[in-house]
């Protein structure tokens, strides 16, 4: 096995936590880290005490680093490839990566002093080479509510009346849900062009309401979102006062299935309030 040391050009910057367990195919997802900042690979080998004992030092200093080291641990008998890989000689042993190149930093069991000399010194070697980023430890996601677990279900099973009702109901539990309002924007997205032919709508050009509606929601449903909400406006300052309503809470709707942080919907929302107001 060959492993390419720091070939992915994904650089994480949440981890599971400080201290990983890896083998060969998940080491590949944080290799990448160490073109911002150090990581230390720690081979050891289950119930042996000196890995252990090493083991619990290591993890212990690193995350009094707070994120300015992560550290991969190796189970070297489970994952031997990766042992051959980094030329591991003895058991346990710990090696640095800077901008993913391997060297080896000491063998065996070692007091927690010295370990925290060596740690510093990689931080400073880092330091030098401009590696000073931090990773941080991802938050872990909030369990799905049943009704969000049942609507996710049947949307699986294209059953949009069903998920429709279901965030409905989510934001009669909560009318907070956020999650369920993007939810329902995104069901009635995709109820409304059901059986309908996105790239006729997107090059379609009726101008009245009802045409100029669904063409912007072909265009938001096939990436070009920027290029429907500048149409939406268009639409929206031509329209008579009094008949805006609709226009307007089809733009609340779309900005939710984009995203409040999209680009776009931040210049569209700019703009529909200087029309507002």
């Amino acid at each position: 096995m060959t492993i390419e040391f720091g070939k992915s050009t994904d650089k994480v910057q949440n981890v599971p936590a400080l201290v990983i367990q890896v083998d060969a195919n998940s080491i590949r997802d944080y290799l990448a880290i160490s073109d911002s900042l150090p990581v230390l690979v720690l081979f050891v080998q289950e119930n042996d005490p000196a890995s252990q004992s090493i083991l619990s030092t290591v993890k212990l200093l690193t995350e009094k680093t707070a994120g300015k080291i992560l550290t991969l641990v190796v189970d070297a008998v489970k994952s031997p490839e990766l042992a051959q890989a980094f030329d591991l000689k003895q058991i346990p042993s710990l090696l640095g990566m800077l901008k993913g190149q391997p060297a080896p930093l000491f063998v065996g069991d070692q007091p927690a002093e010295q370990v925290q000399q060596i740690i510093e010194r990689v931080l400073q070697v880092g330091k030098e080479n401009g590696l000073t980023g931090t990773v941080k430890v991802a938050e872990p996601e909030p369990e799905l509510s049943p009704t969000h677990q049942q609507a996710f279900a049947a949307i699986e099973e294209n059953n949009y009346p069903l998920a429709r009702s279901l965030y409905e109901k989510a934001l009669v539990e909560n009318p907070n849900d956020q999650l369920a309002e993007a939810g329902l924007a995104q069901i009635k997205l995709l109820i409304r062009l059901e059986g309908k032919d996105l790239p006729s709508l997107v090059s379609s050009l009726g101008q009245d309401t009802d045409a100029v509606l669904d063409r912007v929601d072909a265009l938001v449903a096939t990436g070009a979102a920027s290029a429907g909400f500048e149409q939406l406006l268009v639409l929206f300052e031509s329209t008579a006062k009094d008949q805006r309503e609709p226009i307007r809470l089809r733009f609340v709707e779309l900005f939710l299935v984009v995203g409040n942080e999209d680009p776009a919907v931040i210049k569209a929302r700019k703009n529909l309030s200087l029309l507002l107001f």
